[in-house]
């Protein structure tokens, strides 16, 4: 939400951030907690600690049947630690109410859902359990702007203009529902709906923990795989067999507790008894690996001249057998506990905590690369999404498509059907600096090839915005989108139907093609995918419909199929997978 991000939101934000981390801080923590003791003597503490009957259940009626991570915090109960009474939560109150509308600190609970990135936008909702009511009138416009007042169950609640962005509606008196309208209402119908196995593990495990983060690696495995397909290509040689992990593994979970209410605890379960084993094995291999650099790293410091630099050398190899024990996590059946600790307000071991860290990031490097593609994907078709659409609004306003050019006297095309859509992609200006009379590549013409909006250029590419290379090719063709003639296309021409017959492609980095330039993609019979498969996005391409849809199509397609698609009335039968 754009609106989040102006100054004053970035500070409170910042503030919170800055609470978590210091609280996350092992060893600055246990002084902090001895510090609190000292002082509870004779000061009063902002809340008692809970007992086991006062920890609040899950609020889990409100959750996505299909969410591949959940996200539980506590902050009522989280304030009953000692060390965190010792942070500024008077001024995180303060900073609430005066850029929110509301006291955090009157929040006993936060349930997040979200289901995985597929074909759009993560769905996701928010269920929000206060102490007491408040008014959803006086929440700030920050959080609100995009919404107006509505009614829903014959109560009002604030209904969202935007698809993917939240509305905000009471599900019990204290209990405020945050998501995208047609989820958010299809939540409220289907509180008793069945639950998907991440839900029901949660439910079963009655969690009293300050913190839970559970994320279900099966439901996100279509994204893993995207993400060790780019981690591939990235990732050196000598690491490439740790990629294996995260499929064998099926549920990562991080729990933590500073009120007394649970452990602090990071585990991860394996698919099975053969999984874990190779996990085990992967592992191992993993601090072999790291041993050795480190004896390597040892060894060339041991070899300099300089004293000091021969005192790390001796250091790191002393202490080098304690780190990959620290490493090492614990084995017992299909789980692994990476970290486990029953009283976080002990003196933690600052190895134990970059342990953690570093196993963290092996964890989740593929993960951070599936993010990063899923990202790119979700942009890339929002990018042939507003292309299409500018190619509607063309030809609502010219009664037909454009042609793949404009042409001179002589018959000679000039420049790309992209040049003349920019009126309809807000670029006006740039449209008026072309001399449409001269071909693209012109003394005049050829200065604002780098001046392509970005929306022309896969995220994914190595190129810039600036090199003038477009990955959104028409398909040209006699019988296509884009005849190759003077001539555009019109709706009635499109015997095959406007949601079956393909119009845009999005090519890969060798088949680009300068984006003012009268240049498509052309069907090659002999290789149907040629210039689309590769490695743009793993396993998929784009393409855009004449009705303007947006879809991922595999690189395995039937080509007989995917001919089909192309032509625009072949009256041919498209199967609906």
């Amino acid at each position: 939400m754009s609106s989040f991000l102006n100054t004053r939101c970035r500070g409170f934000c910042g503030l919170c951030w800055f609470m978590t981390v210091l609280m996350a801080m092992g060893p600055s923590v246990a002084i902090g907690a001895e510090q609190a003791k000292q002082s509870a003597v004779g000061n009063k503490t902002l809340l008692a600690a809970p007992t086991a009957k006062e920890v609040e259940p899950l609020e889990l009626g409100y959750v996505m049947s299909n969410a591949a991570a959940i996200v539980v915090a506590r902050p009522r109960q989280l304030l009953t630690s000692e060390v965190v009474q010792m942070m500024p939560i008077e001024v995180v109150s303060a900073a609430g109410l005066q850029y929110l509308g509301f006291d955090p600190v009157n929040i006993k609970q936060i349930v997040v859902s979200a289901t995985p990135p597929m074909a759009g936008p993560p769905l996701y909702s928010a269920i929000v359990e206060f102490t007491k009511p408040i008014d959803l009138a006086g929440l700030s416009e920050q959080i609100t702007n995009h919404t107006v007042p509505g009614d829903i169950n014959g109560k009002p609640y604030l209904k969202s203009q935007h698809p993917f962005l939240p509305s905000f509606a009471w599900a019990t008196e204290t209990t405020l529902l945050i998501a995208p309208d047609a989820t958010l209402r299809q939540l409220l119908r289907n509180k008793a709906a069945p639950r998907g196995a991440l839900v029901e593990q949660l439910a079963a495990s009655n969690s009293s923990d300050d913190l839970l983060i559970s994320v279900d690696l099966d439901t996100l495995r279509p994204l893993i795989q995207m993400g060790l397909a780019k981690a591939t290509e990235e990732v050196p040689a000598e690491f490439q067999p740790f990629l294996e992990l995260p499929n064998l593994l099926k549920q990562v979970q991080l729990r933590g507790s500073l009120s007394g209410a649970g452990p602090l605890e990071l585990t991860a379960d394996a698919n099975s008894s053969e999984d874990a084993d190779r996990t085990s094995e992967l592992i191992d291999q993993a601090l072999t690996l790291y041993g050795e650099t480190a004896a390597a790293a040892a060894a060339s410091m041991l070899a300099e001249d300089d004293p000091v630099m021969q005192a790390i050398g001796r250091y790191q190899l002393r202490v080098m057998p304690i780190w990959v024990e620290q490493l090492k996590p614990k084995r017992d059946g299909e789980r692994f506990t990476i970290f486990h600790s029953e009283d976080v307000g002990e003196h933690s071991s600052q190895l134990t905590n970059i342990a953690v860290i570093g196993v963290l990031v092996g964890l989740l490097l593929p993960a951070v690369q599936a993010a990063r593609e899923a990202a790119r994907r979700n942009a890339s078709m929002n990018n042939m999404k507003n292309i299409t659409l500018a190619l509607h609004n063309y030809a609502d306003r010219h009664r037909g498509f454009p042609a793949h050019a404009n042409y001179d006297e002589a018959g000679k095309p000039l420049l790309s059907w992209r040049v003349h859509l920019l009126p309809f992609l807000e670029e006006q200006k740039l449209y008026e600096q072309f001399h449409l009379d001269e071909p693209w590549d012109s003394e005049h013409n050829r200065q604002l090839i780098s001046q392509m909006p970005e929306l022309f250029l896969d995220p994914s590419s190595k190129h810039s915005p600036e090199d003038g290379k477009t990955h959104y090719l028409g398909a040209k063709g006699e019988g296509l989108a884009f005849s190759g003639t003077e001539k555009g296309r019109h709706f009635a021409g499109i015997l095959d139907g406007t949601a079956n017959t393909l119009m845009l492609l999005q090519v890969n980095d060798q088949r680009v093609a300068t984006w003012t330039k009268p240049e498509d993609w052309e069907l090659d019979p002999k290789d149907p995918l040629k210039g689309l498969a590769g490695s743009m996005h793993p396993g998929i391409f784009m393409a855009g419909f004449f009705d303007a849809h947006i879809q991922a199509i595999s690189e395995n397609i039937d080509p007989e199929v995917f001919q089909h698609m192309l032509t625009i009335s072949g009256r041919e039968v498209i199967p609906r997978d």
